[in-house]
C-alpha cells in the first residue's frame, strides 16, 4: 500500500463537498440549548442530557464554559510489570481505566456536566450551564467543585480498591469554545476547538497533584487576585465540597452529590464481581491479523480484547489552536470548521485507505492511528515500523496538499509521533453510547510525547521503535531520532534505495519534496 498524489487530491476535494463551508450553520449554545429543551418537552428527544452531544457535522456550537481535565497522574506505572509489558500488566491497566471511568461517569451525571472524552489517563469534561456569559462565575464555581469532589472520589476509590489507586491533577480554564463532532454514529468524536480546552490539558500535565487554575479562572473569581501556577490549597479545595452545586432543579452541597455519585459506582462493581452479570469487564485478548483498519470497536469489549504489537502514530496540527481563537475573534467559524472536518478526514483516509491502518480517535485537532504488518501469527516489527514512516511521510503530503487547497491555513504545521509496542485495543465498557474506544500502552503514550517534541515540520521516533527498525531507518532519523520535511516522496526515495548504511557510504541530496527547507536528521554537535 502506498499513498499517492491523485487519489489524495480527489479525496480532499470530496471532503471538502461533503461539508462545505457555506452549508456550516454556526450557532449560539443558548440558542441550541432552547432548541433542545422543546424537543424534550414534545418528546422528540429521547436522551435526557439538554447539553451538547453529537452536534451534527453541517453545524458548530459557539460556547462559553468552564472546560477541565484531570489527569490520574499514576496511571503509566500500571502499565509495567517491573519494567515489562505484560498481558497481566495490560489488563491491570484496563481495569483500571475501566474502574476510573465508571466512577468519573457517575460524578459526572450528578453533577449534570457535559463529559467531552477520556483519552488513556485523561479525563475532558467542560460545565457550560447557567449559560451566558455574565454567569461565567458561576460555571467556574461548579467546575472547582466537581474538580475538588473528583479528586476526593478517586482517592475513595483507592482506599476500597488499593490496586487503583492513583494522585490526580486537574486543569482548569474558561472561555469561547467551538463544539462540532466529525466522528460517526457508532464512533462520535466530539470536540472543543478553542483555548480553554487546550490550556486546561496543558495545566493538568505534570506530577503535582491538586486543582490548577488559569489566570482567566482565577480572575474570575477575583478580580484583585494575584497570579498563581501553584494548587489551590487543600483548605480550600476541601472547602468547595461545600459549595451549592444546582442540577436538574435540585440544589445539593458538591459533597452530598459526591456520596451520590459513589453509591452508584459501588453498585456497579457489586455487578462487576458477578462476570455472568457483567462479563464486559473480563478482559480477555487475542492477536488480530493485519491490516488494523477493518477492526469495529463495537466488535471488542473487554471480553474481546485485541493484543498485538504495532505502530503508534500521534499526528497533531501544530498552530490550529491559536487559528481557531482567531476565528472566533473574526466571526470565521465556519470556515475552521470545513477545514478542520477537511484534515481530520483525510489524516484518517491516509491511515485507513493508503496504509491499512486503524484510526483510535481524534484528540483535538490530533489524530492518534495504529498501524502493524504481519501475519496471523504475528506481527512482523520491522515492516510495521518502515510502513508507519511511510504513512507518516504520507499524512504530511496530505496535509501539504491541504494548506493549498483550503483556504487560510498556510502558516499551520503538522507535528508526528511514532513508537512500536505490545498495545491493547478495545473499547471500555460503560454504558451504551457512553463506551470509550481505547488503545493504551507505553508505545501510545511514548508516540504522544514524541509528537510533542516536534516542530510543525518535524517527525520523531520512539526509543523502542528505533531499537528494532530496520538500518535504513535508523539511519533516516539519526541519533536524535527526528526528521524534518519528510513528506512521502522523500520517505519512499530513502527507504526504498537506501537498503543498508553499510552497502553504500553515499550521501543522498536534500530532499525538498512539499517541503520549503531541506529534510534533514536532528543530530547533536
Amino acid at each position: 500500500m502506498a499513498w499517492n498524489q491523485e487519489r489524495a487530491a480527489l479525496r480532499i476535494q470530496r471532503f471538502k463537498e461533503t461539508v462545505p463551508q457555506g452549508e456550516i450553520v454556526v450557532e449560539d449554545f443558548a440558542r441550541y440549548l432552547g432548541e433542545r429543551r422543546v424537543l424534550k418537552a414534545s418528546g422528540g428527544l429521547t436522551d435526557d442530557k439538554l447539553a451538547i452531544l453529537r452536534v451534527p457535522r453541517n453545524r458548530a456550537i459557539t460556547t462559553h464554559g468552564a472546560h477541565i481535565y484531570a489527569n490520574l497522574i499514576d496511571f503509566n506505572g500500571v502499565l509495567e510489570d517491573a519494567g515489562v509489558e505484560t498481558e497481566a500488566s495490560h489488563r491491570r491497566a484496563l481495569e483500571f481505566l475501566h474502574t476510573h471511568y465508571s466512577a468519573c461517569d457517575s460524578l459526572i451525571d450528578e453533577f449534570d456536566i457535559q463529559r467531552v472524552d477520556f483519552h488513556g489517563s485523561r479525563l475532558h469534561a467542560v460545565v457550560l450551564t447557567p449559560e451566558g456569559r455574565e454567569n461565567e462565575p458561576e460555571r467556574i464555581r461548579k467546575a472547582i467543585s466537581f474538580a475538588a469532589a473528583f479528586r476526593q472520589m478517586v482517592e475513595r476509590l483507592g482506599n476500597d480498591f488499593p490496586e487503583f489507586q492513583t494522585a490526580v491533577r486537574v486543569g482548569i480554564d474558561s472561555g469561547p469554545a467551538v463544539a462540532i463532532d466529525s466522528g460517526k454514529r457508532d464512533e462520535p468524536d466530539p470536540l472543543f476547538i478553542g483555548s480553554p480546552a487546550n490550556h486546561a490539558a496543558k495545566l493538568a500535565d505534570g506530577d503535582e497533584e491538586g486543582i490548577f487554575l488559569s489566570n482567566r479562572v482565577q480572575h474570575a473569581r477575583d478580580q484583585n487576585a494575584p497570579t498563581s501556577f501553584t494548587a489551590l490549597a487543600k483548605a480550600v479545595e476541601t472547602g468547595f465540597l461545600q459549595e451549592g452545586v444546582s442540577a436538574r432543579g435540585q440544589t445539593f452541597d458538591a459533597d452530598t452529590r459526591l456520596a451520590k455519585a459513589y453509591i452508584d459506582f459501588e453498585a456497579q462493581m457489586k455487578r462487576r464481581e458477578y462476570p455472568e452479570q457483567a462479563s464486559d469487564a473480563a478482559f480477555r485478548f487475542h492477536h488480530k491479523e493485519p491490516p488494523l483498519k477493518d477492526i469495529v470497536f463495537a466488535e471488542h469489549p473487554p471480553s474481546n480484547a485485541i493484543r498485538m504489537p504495532l505502530a503508534s502514530i500521534f499526528a497533531d496540527i501544530d498552530g490550529f489552536t491559536a487559528y481557531v481563537d482567531h476565528a472566533i475573534q473574526t466571526e470565521n467559524v465556519a470556515e475552521a470548521v470545513a477545514n478542520l472536518h477537511v484534515l481530520r478526514a483525510e489524516m484518517a483516509a491516509v491511515l485507513r485507505e493508503d496504509f491499512g491502518g486503524r484510526k483510535v480517535r481524534f484528540v483535538g485537532d490530533c489524530v492518534h492511528g495504529l498501524l502493524a504488518e504481519g501475519n496471523s501469527r504475528e506481527t512482523n516489527a520491522m515492516d510495521s515500523i518502515r510502513a508507519s514512516v511511510n504513512a507518516a511521510g504520507g499524512i504530511r503530503s496530505s496535509f501539504d496538499l491541504c494548506k493549498m487547497a483550503l483556504p487560510g491555513i498556510a502558516g499551520l504545521g503538522l507535528a508526528i509521533g511514532i513508537d512500536f509496542g505490545p498495545t491493547p485495543i478495545c473499547r471500555i465498557g460503560l454504558r451504551g453510547a457512553a463506551s470509550v474506544r481505547t488503545a493504551t500502552s507505553r508505545a501510545t503514550c511514548v508516540s504522544e510525547n514524541e509528537q510533542r517534541r516536534c516542530t510543525g515540520t518535524e517527525t520523531a521516533i520512539g526509543e523502542k521503535a528505533y531499537a528494532v527498525a530496520p538500518a535504513v531507518v535508523r539511519q533516516i532519523f539519526g541519533s536524535e531520532r527526528v526528521i524534518s520535511n519528510m513528506d512521502y516522496d522523500a520517505s519512499a526515495m530513502l527507504l526504498g534505495t537506501m537498503a543498508s548504511p553499510y552497502v553504500s557510504s553515499v550521501q543522498a541530496e536534500p530532499m525538498r519534496a512539499h517541503a520549503p527547507e531541506p529534510m534533514r536528521a536532528h543530530a547533536k554537535l
